[in-house]
């Protein structure tokens, strides 16, 4: 079983007796998704922290956007 997935995915078993697919259900699948892309936007930010040259705050651009009318 994968952890925190629910219950256990079902295989599609092939021609050789090998196993060649994964079978999950919606609700698994969506976890599965949300984690993968949570996973994606924290690698893009650990590398965009490595390659940038100047990081502002978050307070700084929040009340930057707040005086220009944008927030």
């Amino acid at each position: 079983m994968i952890s925190g997935m629910g219950t256990a995915p079902k295989f599609v078993i092939g021609t050789s007796g090998r196993r060649e697919a994964v079978l999950l259900d919606m609700g698994q699948y969506r976890r599965m998704l949300h984690k993968l892309e949570d996973l994606e936007d924290a690698l893009s930010l650990d590398q965009a922290e490595k390659t940038s040259k100047k990081l502002v705050p978050y307070e700084d651009v929040r009340r930057r956007l707040k005086r220009s009318g944008k927030l």
